[in-house]
């Protein structure tokens, strides 16, 4: 948060007049002669087109730009009166990704009447666009309305054209004039998609008074998910709240809280947000020949879920249900639209009480499908529509349609996947309203059905009994939408974006889908089907017989004793990791406690935690992680400064030691843990000896502050360079160090671990990063302290024999790799692991590393 205005008066806005003028010569005519239904039907909003006669678009008032389309297109104004008016340059021009466009303008410039906006090449779209129709509309219409239309006649650029008359708020809308605006900055790394504007949304809708929210000169209702959504904000913009009515100081501040907390979702510093990929256009979905049985066809796409399945397609089909645009009269389909909302919401409402794999994923998204039920910008639009005769499910359909056009006009692909989340929500209404296109996945399904689809919805998964399904494939979709969340959340493997092909594949086909590849095999050759399905069986079986010696002690078969423990992110994980074999907690990560509130918690809280975390490991080693925020974690009641790189700046020890109070409480928490000694205190960040005998001085007073006098070990975390480097001078201070392996080839590497550009090559067994592990054993010998792994690498099989060879003897892993990296290690030898690691410092690349263990372990 920034600046807060203070709350005071404001005049209301009265009713306000705005003249239009032609923004380009032609033939003027009526929306309804535009040869694209989103246009003619008035869903994007009321206007009047233009059939052009010269090739420049001008402004048809003074106002101020605020979107330039990516395909330079399309243009939107916002006036001095609130309306937002859409300049869109033919029919279809959008696919020509910018081919023939000059514009003259950028977002956020203030124009005036008759300045240019874009120029186009005539020629060239006659023969490549579907109409040179020009549109201008009103597209925040709800607030306005169109009158003295001219029509039916030429135009010449400049002369009068349209009347909007209306205002944003009204004498008659406003009760109280006070007035409260504040700024905040958005640190939601994918922008106010579906789950946090649902969420701002249930915090502003419980007000009286009116909630808005701005970004670039446009201002949109806070307490409508899809209008959230359609501001298009992004990571790192500044949002400006304001609130009118009754105490709206203290309910601005509150809604900025909820931002700044990140609305549920996860909160990511400025320097870290990345640029994403440019989407490629869709294709026209064409209906294609089936493939030939018995011929082979391997279709690449995206993957959403990992995994293996081999099965048979059962294909979904999208059947659109005919709708009578004619209502029954005003009362009656205001009622039927009610009950169909209604029915709608207890439908959701039972798919929320519902358990089972993947039920905290299935609770995100059908919360936010309840918000989308509520939302005025769907229901008021529906009921304009019901208000001028159109039946329930026209309207419907109608106000569904025009905040999809939104969402497909954003340039975040993200935001784009939140789109099956609009059509789902309005394919269940209507089915309601019209009694066809229910349930669109067959009732009964083969026990190793895989289901293919142009594209598939949250509910359409949901209606799936447990168990039924072995994978799925979409033509269409990509790795962040719902369903590939659902998917992952049920554990089965999921393939996205492959294309119109896969709607060649009929019900009953055999397939292979590889989602750890992001491949689907078509008909594949009975060879391939029985050696998959002989992969599956021996995972599976050696999957039984690891977790049957998973709770056994692990040592190496020359009989070196390795620890394997588990990291842990919340109470509820410890039992979970204890049944897969843990022996212990390498590392909790403490800011499960920390995060999502207000306020720091107690000592009391903190020690409650950390017992039941002990409770649940039964008295096996704890190793508790000090707080480490910065960088990617900030807190909303710790004012850390403003930093233009806060990875490199006050992080992990640093924020601990100058806010010692934060530090005093937690480990005084950590020290209340019974019994005494199961815990162990690890500092993260360090980079010198003085930082740790800092916090090895506040632990020292504690205890003498609660009686304690037996020995409490305290660690070091080895996670940049310099700590490796110096890892003779931190042993004679630590009592033990662990490795952080992803922020040490973060920092070794100088690749920023949440660039999706440079992911690929952020590998932790790139001999840079051994050299690193290699050096902070030896300054550990020297004290004789153990060392652990902690990071990625230590969930990862093809590291376990160089990381033992070189030396570490802990290694601390998620949960569910602990029975195979355990039985794995059993096969071992130290004098293998040695000669292995030797090798291995010796080449050049992650790549070579790899290829070097898989070359000495090929059954790994």
């Amino acid at each position: 948060m920034s600046t807060l205005k203070p709350a005071g008066s404001e005049a209301p806005r009265s009713l306000s007049k705005l003249q239009l003028a032609a923004p380009i010569a032609g033939w003027a005519t009526v929306l309804e002669e535009v040869p694209d239904p989103a246009f003619a039907q008035r869903m994007v909003g009321d206007g009047i087109a233009v059939d052009p006669t010269s090739a420049e678009l001008r402004s048809p008032c003074d106002g101020v730009v605020l979107t330039v389309h990516a395909s330079r297109h399309a243009c939107t104004l916002r006036t001095q009166t609130g309306a937002e008016i859409l300049l869109h340059v033919g029919i279809d021009t959008v696919g020509l990704r910018g081919e023939g466009f000059t514009v003259h303008v950028r977002e956020g410039q203030t124009i005036r009447t008759g300045e240019p906006l874009i120029s186009f090449d005539m020629d060239l779209l006659a023969r490549k666009a579907r109409s040179l129709m020009t549109v201008m509309v009103v597209a925040n219409g709800d607030a306005y309305t169109v009158t003295h239309r001219v029509q039916d006649r030429a135009v010449v650029m400049g002369e009068p054209l349209l009347e909007v008359s209306g205002g944003e708020f009204t004498a008659a809308a406003e009760t109280s004039t006070e007035t409260a605006e504040c700024q905040v900055r958005l640190l939601i790394p994918h922008g106010l998609h579906a789950r946090p504007a649902a969420a701002f949304v249930r915090h502003a809708r419980p007000y009286p008074g009116s909630v808005h929210v701005a970004l670039k000169g446009r201002s949109v209702n806070g307490k409508s998910v899809v209008a959230l959504m359609g501001l298009g904000a992004h990571h790192g913009d500044m949002l400006t709240l304001t609130v009118r009515g009754e105490r709206a100081g203290q309910v601005v501040q509150e809604l900025a809280e909820q931002v700044s907390l990140g609305l549920g979702d996860t909160l990511r510093p400025i320097a870290e947000a990345t640029p994403l990929p440019e989407e490629k256009p869709q294709e026209a979905v064409a209906a294609s020949q089936p493939f030939a049985p018995g011929t082979a066809v391997m279709l690449k796409g995206t993957l959403a879920a990992p995994g293996l399945a081999v099965g048979q397609a059962v294909r979904v089909h999208e059947e659109e249900p005919k709708l009578s645009q004619k209502g029954r009269g005003v009362q009656d389909e205001e009622r039927r639209l009610a009950e169909a909302l209604a029915g709608v919401r207890r439908d959701i409402e039972v798919m929320l009480q519902t358990e089972g794999a993947g039920s905290a994923a299935r609770k995100d998204i059908f919360q936010a499908h309840l918000a989308l039920l509520d939302d005025p910008e769907f229901t008021g639009a529906a009921g304009q529509g019901i208000a001028i005769g159109q039946s329930a499910e026209w309207a419907w359909k109608a106000a569904i349609e025009t905040h999809v056009q939104v969402l497909h006009g954003l340039s975040d692909p993200l935001l784009k996947e939140r789109m099956g989340d609009l059509r789902d929500i309005g394919r269940r209404v209507i089915a309601f309203l019209t009694g066809q296109g229910g349930t669109r996945v067959p009732a009964e399904l083969p026990p190793d059905a895989i289901l293919v689809a142009n594209e598939l919805l949250p509910s359409d998964l949901a209606a799936v009994p447990p168990g039924r399904l072995a994978a799925l494939c979409t033509a269409r979709g990509g790795p962040t939408s719902h369903v590939a969340i659902l998917a992952a959340g049920m554990g089965i493997p999921a393939v996205v974006a492959l294309g119109d092909a896969a709607l060649r594949i009929p019900t009953g086909t055999s397939l292979i889908v590889n989602g750890d590849r992001g491949e689907l095999h078509v008909h594949p050759p009975e060879a391939a089907r029985e050696a998959t399905l002989g992969t599956l069986r021996t995972r599976a079986s050696r999957r039984k017989t690891d977790l049957a010696t998973a709770h056994e002690a692990c040592h190496t078969a020359d009989g070196v004793r390795i620890e394997v423990f588990a990291n842990l992110g919340r109470p509820g994980d410890a039992a979970a990791a204890t049944a897969q074999g843990a022996e212990g907690c390498g590392l909790l990560r403490s800011e499960f406690l920390f995060l999502e509130r207000l306020t720091a918690p107690t000592e009391d809280e903190q020690a409650a935690q950390y017992q039941e975390i002990a409770d649940a490991l039964q008295n096996r080693p704890l190793i508790i992680r000090t707080l480490d925020v910065g960088g990617d974690k900030p807190l909303a009641y710790l004012p850390l400064p403003a930093e233009e790189n806060p990875v490199l700046g006050l992080r992990g020890v640093r924020v601990s030691l100058r806010y010692p109070e934060l530090l005093r409480t937690q480990v005084r928490a950590i020290l209340r843990v019974k019994p005494l000694g199961v815990c162990r205190i690890l500092v993260p960040m360090i980079t010198s000896a003085h930082e740790l005998q800092a916090v090895r001085t506040v632990v020292e007073a504690e205890c003498r502050e609660l009686g304690i006098t037996s020995p409490v070990h305290v660690g070091a975390m080895i996670e940049v360079p310099a700590a490796a480097v110096l890892s003779d001078r931190l042993a004679a201070q630590a009592d033990f160090l662990s490795i952080g392996t992803n922020d040490l080839t973060q920092y070794a590497l100088a690749m920023d671990r949440g660039n999706a550009y440079l992911a690929p090559q952020l590998d932790s067994l790139h001999p840079g990063v051994l050299r690193l592990v290699a050096q902070t054993v030896e300054g550990a010998r020297k004290h004789g302290r153990p060392v652990a792994v902690c990071g990625g690498i230590a969930s990862d099989p093809q590291a376990a024999p160089l990381l033992i060879g070189l030396g570490v003897t802990e290694l601390s892993a998620t949960p569910a790799v602990i029975p195979g990296l355990k039985a794995f290690i059993r096969t071992l030898t130290l004098p293998q692991c040695q000669e292995a690691a030797r090798q291995a410092l010796e080449l050049a690349t992650g790549d070579e590393v790899r290829a070097l263990v898989t070359s000495k372990w090929q059954a790994q």
